[in-house]
């Protein structure tokens, strides 16, 4: 007895004991408010980027819808380069729309290539009225079915807007994100949506023309992943939150896609999108998304920070291209050069928000598609018997050797001359450097918009 009362606690010690544990648990309790909070929180930024995506994609597939349907009845190249150059940048846009809403397990590749197709196809169109060319009936047909495709992809996408802002859908897709429930995703009205959508191109045109979406480089690979070893889900998780600069922990779970044949991990943030290539862990694409405020930059410096951001990836020397100004982002894009070679087949998209700076989208589809080791050979002309194919009413500003995409999946050698007409216009003339053929003749449109080649 006397040494059980000896070690009994005192009435202090118990005080002190009481204090100890009601401290812990009251921070336990804020503990879990905070995490509640964050949980919330999260679930609220997931619904608002989701929500907003598809309404947006919506808009973006209206205003494809409305410049096709123009695009039949426009008689003038002028008419017919500025829709093109409108249905490239709500293409880009919509593409971008479809990347922050969750994809997982459905099949886009027909939305995609869609997407990818309806401004190339309208370019190509527009090039031929520019050089004196009529539209053919076939080639009308084919617009006219594109026009009908983008009308029924923007009725399909409303309607699904609309389902999902009834009866709490947002909030049910939400939580089949956070808690992973494959049976709820397979079931939800988002998945069933998008999924339907590849019905309406049951009966989708094939579409030939110069262009690098067309079909004949669609079923291409990518030569920039070939070999490269595959790339487990923690080590591209790695590197997309090194990308966003962000701790992994701000990443979602990775979705699957497996459009425009390179199959990515994609994962997002509340304000942001990254894909990491399954095949060599390269980032396919990253785009931000926020309210771009007023502009307080120009071209020049949008591209100087775009340059900063090329150079820090270490991927190689680019030289910058054509750009296009949509929605507050200057896009730019960029061409790998080497050895002074332009290689217009290997591009990088890089957006610049035009009130900050802030490079807010990334696309190296381009690239990743068609960048590899090449051997060159040495030209079979030299750059001044190239020049004399040209006509005497140019007059040449700039020249240099570049490699452009062709009908065939072989890009070619050419001397790129940049020149004056006598009529004040601008022109781009490429000159085979092994045959001296004249392969491509492109009208340089300088608009606010941007700078279009036709």
């Amino acid at each position: 007895m006397a040494l059980f009362s000896k070690h009994r606690p005192t009435r202090r010690q118990w005080i002190r004991f009481l204090s100890y544990t009601l401290a812990v648990v009251i921070a336990l309790c804020g503990g879990v408010v905070a995490a509640t909070y964050q949980a919330v929180r999260y679930r609220t930024q997931l619904e608002y980027t989701y929500e907003r995506g598809l309404s947006e994609l919506s808009e973006h597939l209206n205003q494809i819808n409305v410049a096709l349907t123009k695009g039949m009845y426009t008689g003038t190249p002028s008419g017919a380069a500025n829709l093109a150059m409108e249905l490239w940048s709500s293409a880009g846009s919509a593409k971008s729309c479809l990347s922050q809403i969750p994809t997982y397990g459905t099949d886009l590749e027909d939305t995609y290539k869609f997407l990818s197709q309806v401004g190339e196809f309208s370019l190509a169109l527009a090039k031929k009225m520019q050089a004196g060319q009529a539209v053919t009936q076939e080639e009308y047909t084919q617009l006219q079915q594109l026009s009908q495709h983008a009308e029924a992809l923007t009725q399909r996408v409303e309607q699904l807007c609309f389902e999902m802002n009834e009866n709490g859908q947002w909030k049910k897709q939400i939580q089949s994100v956070v808690e992973h429930q494959s049976t709820q995703q397979a079931a939800s009205t988002l998945y069933s949506g998008l999924n339907n959508l590849g019905e309406i191109f049951s009966d989708y045109p094939t579409l030939l023309y110069d262009g690098p979406f067309s079909e004949h480089i669609l079923q291409a690979e990518p030569l920039f992943l070939a070999d490269k070893p595959t790339v487990k889900e923690p080590q591209a998780r790695k590197i997309a939150a090194e990308w966003l600069a962000i701790d992994q922990s701000g990443l979602t779970d990775a979705t699957e896609t497996e459009h425009n044949a390179v199959p990515c991990y994609v994962y997002y943030t509340n304000d942001a999108t990254v894909a990491v290539t399954k095949q060599g862990g390269a980032v396919n694409y990253m785009n931000r998304f926020r309210g771009i405020g007023d502009p307080t930059l120009t071209y020049d410096q949008c591209m100087e920070q775009a340059k900063a951001f090329l150079m820090a990836l270490n991927m190689g020397d680019f030289t910058e291209s054509y750009y296009a100004v949509n929605e507050g982002v200057c896009l730019i894009n960029f061409a790998y050069t080497q050895n002074d070679v332009t290689f217009y087949t290997d591009l990088i998209k890089v957006g610049v928000a035009l009130d900050n700076g802030q490079i807010v989208s990334y696309n190296a589809q381009g690239f990743i598609m068609n960048h590899h080791t090449r051997n060159l050979k040495t030209p079979a002309y030299t750059l001044s018997e190239a020049q004399k194919v040209l006509s005497p009413h140019l007059t040449v500003k700039q020249s240099k050797l570049a490699v452009i995409p062709s009908n065939a999946r072989e890009p070619l050698l050419c001397y790129e001359f940049l020149c004056d007409t006598d009529q004040d216009d601008e022109i781009l003339v490429y000159v085979n450097a092994h045959t001296l053929a004249e392969e491509e003749l492109l009208i340089l449109l300088k608009t606010d918009g941007g700078t279009l080649t036709l």
